[in-house]
């Protein structure tokens, strides 16, 4: 039997020993790193759900609209590593659940940018632990994006534009019924230019009619007194006329009597 003998120098232990430490460190900060990455969030309670979406920035319904439970798959299809691909991006990974029967709580969002409609967030939980969720929209060109509502401010954004065009809507309704209470002043203004102006011109055919009344009345006195001094003129004229008569009767009896 033959044994052949190494000399390790201690020089090669201490590297060796330095590497491993080293390595070893290097292990153990990668999983304090990564626990503290995979932050775990408590879905066990109703309130601890709304204090999640609370903190990621949306509003929500004060209830679930529906909670189901699917189970997850074995093999993933493209559809499952699509989705998957998103929940790496928020620090979550499906495939350590597969076979794993989950639950989905569905909430309406009312914040979501743009105000749209149909807007939801759906949340996987698995023993009472946060495992992935999303935001998505059910209408035909919807969307789906992770949990973070990506424009917290957007709220207030949208409440200033609200408030914005509450101002302008007013000032459009202060101008109408200034416009319109000017419209009507100005129309009262007409009405009462216009009653003046016939006020004005009954007074002016008043008067008329009533010199054209006077004119016809002097007139008339006119012509009664060329009429009453006619007849006077031909009364006396017929007085003279019935007079010559009787003195040549009276003549003509004179004559015979002394005959």
């Amino acid at each position: 039997m033959i044994v052949k003998t190494f000399k390790v120098r201690k020089k090669g232990l201490v590297i060796c020993g330095g590497i491993l430490i080293a390595l070893l460190v290097i292990l153990i900060v990668c999983g304090i790193v990564h626990k503290a990455t995979a932050k775990t969030y408590p879905m066990k309670t109703e309130s601890e759900r709304q204090a999640f979406m609370s903190e990621m920035g949306w509003e929500v319904s004060e209830e679930y609209t529906s909670c189901k439970v699917v189970s997850i798959p074995e093999e993933f299809n493209e559809t499952y590593e699509s989705y998957n691909e998103l929940q790496k991006e928020q620090g979550f990974n499906l495939k350590k659940f597969k076979g794993e029967m989950v639950e989905i709580y569905t909430y309406a969002v009312y914040n979501y940018p743009g105000n749209s409609d149909n807007v939801v967030i759906n949340l996987m939980v698995f023993d009472g632990n946060l495992i992935g969720g999303d935001v998505s929209c059910n209408e035909l060109d919807g969307f789906m994006q992770g949990l973070k509502n990506p424009d917290p401010d957007a709220k207030e954004s949208l409440d200033e534009k609200e408030s914005e065009e509450e101002e302008i809507v007013e000032e459009e309704s202060n101008s109408s019924e200034s416009s319109a209470a000017k419209a009507k002043k100005d129309k009262e203004n007409a009405n009462s230019s216009s009653s003046d102006v016939n006020s004005k011109s009954d007074k002016k055919q008043a008067k008329n009619a009533f010199d054209s009344s006077a004119d016809n009345s002097d007139s008339d006195l006119d012509g009664e007194t060329e009429t009453q001094t006619a007849n006077v003129t031909d009364n006396s004229d017929s007085q003279e006329s019935s007079t010559e008569p009787s003195s040549e009767n009276t003549s003509a009896e004179s004559s015979s009597q002394q005959w």
